[in-house]
C-alpha cells in the first residue's frame, strides 16, 4: 500500500474523513460478517494466528475510560489492558471498530448496534442523522487493501475530539509501547488536525507511516497489532511520556509552581460564557491566569498544565489537560445545567485531583451560558485554602 498516495486522496470536512471513490454505499465486496468472538474465544479458536503479546500486570487492574464508564452497557474483556497480534487480521471503518480474522469480528471493539445496523443516534428515527446513516451504512465490506508488515490499530470513536484523542487514542500507543512493538510498519490513526500531528510527532510516530482510516477502507495486514481500549495506567504513562519529551524545557524563566489557570472558551464556536469577562476578572483578583487553549500548541499546553495547582473552566475539551499535570490539582468545572456527562469528574478521580462543580444556566435555547459569580468565588476560595494548607504545613515543619 502506498500510504502517502492513500492519505493524499482523502477529503476532510470538519470531523468527517472520506475518499471520493468510496462514497456510494453499494460495494462489490463480501457481506459483513455476523459472528463475533471475545478475545479469549479468538485466542482459543486461532491459537497459531492470534497471539497475546502483552497483558497488564497483576495488581494494577485498570478501569474503563470516563466515557465508557458512563455509556457502556456491556462488559469489556479488553478493559483489562492487553495487546494482541492477529496474523492475517483485518480492520475496517473510520473508528476501527470492525477488527477481526477471516469471517469473525472481535466483539470487545465492535461498537455498532448490530453487524448490519448504523451507529446509534439519539432521538431514534425522528433524528435525520439516523435516517442518513441507515441509508449510507452498507451491508458489504469494501474491496480489501493489503498492507505488509506490522500494522498498529489506534483509532477509536471520537478521535477528532481533543478529549477522546488524549484520553482514549494516545494511551493505546502506550500499551503498544509496553508490548515492545512500537516500531511498526504502519499505524491506523487520524493525522489531519494540528493537535493530532503534534502529538504523534512528539511521541515519535513518523507521518509517512500513518494510514488515515475512513468508512470505505478495509485493511488486510500481515500482522495486525490490536491494543485494548485505554486504561488508567496507560493514561498515566502517556502523561509521563509527554512531560519527559519536554524535559529539556522544564522550568522556563516564567514558570511558577502552583499556577492557577482559567481555561476560557471565549473563542469557541459553541458552549461559551456570556459573562466570561466578569469571570476572568473575578479569578484574576485571586491570582488566576486566563488562557484560550485554541491559540496554543500541544507542547505549550503540556508546559502550561505541568505546574498547575488549580484549574477553572467551562465544561469542554480543554479541561482534559489536567491529565498532563505533574501534581494533584484542584479542578473547578463550570458545568451547564443540561449536561449529564461526568467525564472530567471521573478523569479527576483517576489522576488524584479534587473536583468541584458550579452550575451554569442560560435564558434561551442555544444561547450563551451564565456562571454565577458568588458560588464560583466560594469554590475558588475553598480550593485555594486546600492547596495552601500543605505548603503551610511544610513551612511550619
Amino acid at each position: 500500500m502506498d500510504i502517502a498516495n492513500h492519505n493524499r486522496k482523502l477529503v476532510h470536512y470538519g470531523k468527517y474523513v472520506f475518499a471520493l471513490s468510496t462514497l456510494l454505499p453499494f460495494r462489490l465486496g463480501k457481506k459483513k460478517p455476523t459472528e463475533t468472538l471475545s478475545t479469549a474465544e479468538l485466542l482459543d479458536r486461532y491459537p497459531r494466528r492470534v497471539k497475546l503479546r502483552w497483558r497488564e500486570e497483576a495488581g494494577r487492574l485498570p478501569v474503563k475510560s470516563p466515557r465508557q464508564a458512563i455509556k457502556s452497557d456491556r462488559t469489556d474483556d479488553l478493559a483489562d489492558g492487553l495487546v494482541m497480534e492477529i496474523e492475517g487480521g483485518w480492520c475496517h471503518g473510520r473508528q476501527c471498530d470492525w477488527i477481526g480474522i477471516d469471517d469473525v469480528v472481535l466483539s470487545e471493539l465492535h461498537r455498532c448496534d448490530g453487524p448490519l445496523a448504523p451507529k446509534a443516534v439519539p432521538g431514534g428515527w425522528l433524528n435525520p442523522r439516523r435516517i442518513r446513516r441507515a441509508m449510507t451504512t452498507p451491508r458489504r465490506l469494501p474491496q480489501p487493501v493489503r498492507v505488509a508488515g506490522d500494522v498498529v490499530v489506534l483509532n477509536t470513536s471520537g478521535s477528532h475530539n481533543y478529549f477522546h484523542w488524549l484520553c482514549e487514542v494516545l494511551p493505546r500507543l502506550e500499551l503498544v509501547r509496553q508490548a515492545g512493538v512500537l516500531q511498526a510498519d504502519a499505524y491506523v490513526v487520524d493525522n489531519y488536525k494540528p493537535f493530532q500531528r503534534q502529538a504523534l510527532d512528539l511521541l515519535g510516530i513518523p507521518s509517512d507511516k500513518v494510514i488515515e482510516p475512513h468508512e470505505g477502507l478495509l485493511l488486510h495486514a500481515d500482522r495486525l497489532i490490536v491494543p485494548s481500549l485505554a486504561t488508567t495506567a496507560s493514561r498515566r504513562r502517556l502523561s509521563e511520556r509527554l512531560q519527559s519529551q519536554l524535559k529539556s524545557a522544564t522550568n522556563p524563566p516564567h514558570a511558577q509552581p502552583g499556577r492557577r489557570l482559567y481555561v476560557s472558551r471565549r473563542l469557541a464556536r459553541n458552549r461559551s460564557l456570556g459573562n466570561d469577562a466578569e469571570v476572568a476578572a473575578l479569578l484574576a483578583r485571586h491570582g488566576f491566569e486566563s488562557h484560550c487553549l485554541e491559540q496554543y500548541t500541544l507542547e505549550e499546553q503540556v508546559r502550561l498544565f505541568r505546574d498547575a495547582a488549580i484549574v477553572v473552566g467551562l465544561h469542554g475539551a480543554g479541561l482534559t489537560n489536567i491529565l498532563l499535570s505533574a501534581r494533584p490539582i484542584d479542578l473547578i468545572e463550570i458545568k451547564p445545567s443540561n449536561c449529564d456527562r461526568d467525564y472530567f469528574q471521573l478523569l479527576a478521580n483517576e489522576v488524584g485531583a479534587s473536583c468541584q462543580q458550579v452550575a451554569a444556566s442560560r435564558n434561551r435555547w442555544r444561547g450563551s451560558w451564565h456562571c454565577p459569580l458568588e458560588p464560583l468565588e466560594n469554590a475558588v476560595l475553598g480550593a485555594i485554602a486546600a492547596s495552601e494548607t500543605p505548603l503551610l504545613a511544610n513551612h511550619t515543619a
